[in-house]
């Protein structure tokens, strides 16, 4: 079950940052709103599936909050960077590889606890 909730818990931080986005570029403030409510519901929803990866990891409580916000940084650095056509460069690129290499190091180190 922890993989079902790591998954939903990071794609409702990327959908809410999808639409945090989508609302920053709007210059109607109807849709302005729109997004802001929709990313904030999206977002603290989440907030129950991170709650159920602590559950699922109690002795490791650090290790359950770097697989959650890797995940969702990483995946949301993707995510935007393809939705609204910006080109990571290399150096961005070696940016994200070095997050999942720490996130890799912290969660391998925590199992040896």
């Amino acid at each position: 079950m922890l993989m079902v909730h790591l998954a939903v818990y990071w794609a409702m931080q990327i959908l809410g940052n999808v639409a945090f986005k989508l609302g920053s570029n709007s210059d109607k403030s109807r849709k302005w709103l729109a997004a802001f409510i929709a990313g904030n519901m999206s977002m603290a929803g989440s907030i129950y599936f991170l709650m159920k990866i602590y559950e699922s990891m109690p002795d490791n409580c650090n290790l359950a909050l770097i697989l959650a916000g890797s995940g969702a940084g990483i995946g949301g650095q993707i995510v935007l960077a393809r939705i609204f056509k910006s080109r990571l460069s290399r150096l961005q690129w070696c940016g994200i590889f070095l997050c999942i290499l720490g996130a890799a190091v912290v969660i391998m180190g925590g199992q040896q606890v």
